[in-house]
């Protein structure tokens, strides 16, 4: 911390799965955070520990500009980490207006807010491994953003209008591009880890929307939330740098099971739809980069936390 002044923390979608981790953290940092977000479910992590308790929580629409505005001039935030979006590839697929409205226009809300109000030291900006689209090798932090999926190409874009707002205008920007992340918290029950949970806990199949074969970096939120500690608090000078997380567990779908029956000591019953349409077949990062930059790598595994994240998903849906 910089001397005795708490430093404020705006965090946009703070309420959702890896916001709440991050804010938890922030709070633990003794920073002073505030949270936008545009909705607070009863069963979100955010809301079950008393979050929404100890922060300032607005609830706003990145996407509605005077309100991003009128939020930045009260609180005259230090630091910015943009995490809201809409995240749902099978959404974006079905709904790519809103996908589009929300993951670019409502970024450039929050540029232009910046751009506004001068005295924003680091703007974290939530990209994903999805912005590159489509390969059969690893991503480095200088492959091409090439998404053609609508929910691709919302990160594409906010990518590179991230980009564009540090070289045009000089604002503090610094792009994150994740894998999968997976653990406690994640509502959004046709993601792999926590269907999986579902299955165990209401034994039912697993309905699996791909052939089982599609590939992913797997990375666990609390590793996540450290990751964007890191880059938040590195006294390296990091700003217009993109970085890639990545983990050691690059995995396929039927992977992912077989390491949490393997974890679990149970038999997850699964069914093949193979409905997706446009995904990306294998995706992993190569994420050397933010290792030499600033020293980040994962801490946990499927096989660490496991029992944790199926005893979460116990008390909510029970």
């Amino acid at each position: 911390m910089e001397g005795m002044v708490k430093k404020t923390v705006l965090v946009t979608g703070g309420a959702g799965f890896i916001g709440s981790h991050l804010v938890e953290l922030l709070l633990k940092k003794k920073y002073r955070v505030v949270v936008i977000d545009i909705q607070l479910p009863s069963k979100s992590y955010f809301f079950l520990n008393h979050l929404n308790k100890k922060v300032d929580y607005k609830i706003a629409d990145i996407r509605n500009k005077k309100q991003v505005e009128l939020i930045f001039t009260s609180i005259k935030p230090t630091y910015i980490i943009h995490l809201a979006a809409k995240p749902i590839v099978q959404e974006a697929f079905d709904h790519p207006y809103e996908v589009f409205e929300t993951n670019i226009m409502g970024t450039i809300n929050i540029l232009e807010a910046c751009r506004k109000y001068l005295n924003v030291k680091k703007i974290l900006i939530a990209s994903s491994d999805k912005a590159y689209g489509k390969t059969n090798k690893s991503y480095t932090e200088l492959s091409p953003l090439q998404g053609d999926h609508p929910y691709d190409v919302s990160k594409s874009c906010e990518d590179l209008i991230a980009q564009t707002y540090f070289k045009t205008y000089g604002l503090p920007v610094v792009i994150t591009r994740f894998g999968n992340v997976y653990g406690e918290g994640d509502l959004h029950l046709e993601r792999i880890i926590p269907g999986i949970c579902k299955s165990l806990i209401t034994r039912k199949p697993l309905e699996i929307r791909s052939d089982g074969t599609y590939v992913r970096d797997y990375i666990y939120v609390k590793d996540v939330a450290a990751g964007y500690m890191t880059l938040l608090e590195t006294k390296r000078n990091i700003l217009g740098e993109a970085f890639n997380f990545g983990s050691k567990e690059t995995l396929s779908v039927l992977d992912v099971i077989k390491k949490m029956e393997k974890a679990l000591n149970k038999v997850i019953k699964y069914k093949i739809l193979n409905i997706i349409q446009n995904e990306i077949p294998y995706q992993s990062l190569d994420y050397t980069k933010v290792k030499k930059y600033v020293g980040w790598k994962t801490k946990e595994s499927i096989q660490t936390k496991a029992i944790n994240i199926l005893y979460w998903y116990s008390r909510i849906l029970r």
